[in-house]
C-alpha cells in the first residue's frame, strides 16, 4: 500500500473547544501570541491585525464565527500563519488564534472514519473522529469570504495613518 495516497501531513490547531486539522503546507509558521491591532466596526471574531515579516495579516477567532464560547488567551496562545488557498495577493495569509501549541499529526485514512456533522457550523466542513479525538476541518474558503468582508487594502491604509 503507498503510504503518500493514504496519509497527510497535518498540524492539530489546539483551540479551546475545538481542534482544527490543517495540512502542513498550509501553514505558513505559527508565531507567538500578540495582541492584534483592531480595526474599528469589524465583527468579534475579527480579532485586528498583526505585523508578520512586513505584511498586515488579520486574525480570526475560528469559534467565535462559529457561535462557540471561547476562552480568554492563556499563557500558551499562539497564532497561526495559514496561506491562502486561493494565493490571492491582496489576502496571502491569514491568521488563526489558538490556545495552545500545534501538534503534528499524521491524517490516516484508514484509522480515521467520519464524524457527525449534526449542527456543524457553515465555517467548518466536517468533523473527523480518530480514537478517541474529535478534529474538524474548517472551511477555509468561506472564512477567508467573511474575513474579506472584514478587511481589505483600505483597512490597512486606516493603520498607516
Amino acid at each position: 500500500m503507498n503510504d503518500k495516497a493514504t496519509s497527510v501531513r497535518c498540524m492539530l490547531l489546539q483551540l479551546t473547544s475545538l481542534n482544527l486539522l490543517i495540512p502542513n503546507s498550509a501553514v505558513a509558521e505559527i508565531i507567538g501570541y500578540s495582541t492584534p491591532r483592531r480595526l474599528p466596526d469589524s465583527s468579534d471574531w475579527f480579532s485586528g491585525v498583526v505585523l508578520w515579516r512586513g505584511v498586515y495579516v488579520p486574525v480570526v477567532v475560528v469559534e467565535q464565527m462559529c457561535n462557540i464560547s471561547t476562552a480568554q488567551v492563556g499563557p500558551r496562545a499562539r497564532i497561526a500563519i495559514v496561506y491562502n488557498p486561493d494565493k490571492d495577493p491582496d489576502l496571502p495569509y491569514i491568521g488563526v488564534h489558538m490556545q495552545d501549541i500545534p501538534r503534528a499529526y499524521l491524517a490516516e485514512a484508514e484509522s480515521m472514519e467520519s464524524g457527525s456533522d449534526e449542527n456543524l457550523s457553515p465555517y467548518l466542513i466536517t468533523r473527523v473522529d480518530d480514537e478517541q479525538l474529535a478534529r474538524v476541518i474548517p472551511d477555509m474558503d468561506r472564512i477567508i469570504a467573511d474575513l474579506k468582508l472584514e478587511f481589505n487594502q483600505g483597512r490597512i491604509e486606516e493603520l498607516t495613518r
